[in-house]
């Protein structure tokens, strides 16, 4: 069962067929395809391993409870949406290039304050390899640096964003 109203089809479109995903919402139309590339993906194998656990999850129609209430989740994407709005409620979220654009209190909350920061010298000692992830993750080659990426991403378990 597809989540509230969507159809998938296999499409053939030559040598590689693709997966159509659409649905019409309120008179709009909307249309993902979904070729060989992206299902071969970590992101799509993890869906996968996760789907038969994630439909016994959402046949039940889910409710997500806040302290405000109650709220009955439709589908995974809905699930997403509700956390991500739970979790901007009442954050400010600012993002800067350099510590010249913070105001001086914002500079003081989040860098200078001697009671809330914390000095960690860094050492390079695999000086080779140091070089090659600097490269790889902030050289001129897009191509190398994008490969890298993608290979890694799900890999990742402390991401600051």
């Amino acid at each position: 069962p597809l989540e509230q109203g969507w159809q998938a089809e296999i499409e053939p479109t030559g040598e590689q067929p693709r997966l159509k995903l659409s649905r019409t919402l309120r008179g709009i139309t909307e249309t993902h395809y979904l070729d060989r590339k992206f299902i071969n993906t970590a992101e799509a194998r993890q869906l996968d391993a996760a789907a038969a656990r994630l439909q016994q999850v959402f046949a039940k129609r889910p409710w997500f409870e806040t302290p405000q209430g109650q709220t009955m989740i439709k589908g995974p994407s809905e699930l997403a949406a509700q956390v991500t709005a739970l979790g901007r409620k009442g954050a400010q979220i600012a993002r800067y290039k350099g510590l010249g654009e913070m105001n001086p209190d914002q500079l003081w909350e989040t860098t200078l304050d001697p009671d809330q920061r914390t000095f960690l010298q860094v050492r390079i000692t695999e000086e080779e390899e140091a070089n090659l992830a600097f490269s790889t993750l902030m050289g001129e080659a897009v191509e190398e640096r994008r490969n890298f990426i993608q290979e890694n991403a799900l890999k990742v378990s402390n991401l600051d964003i």
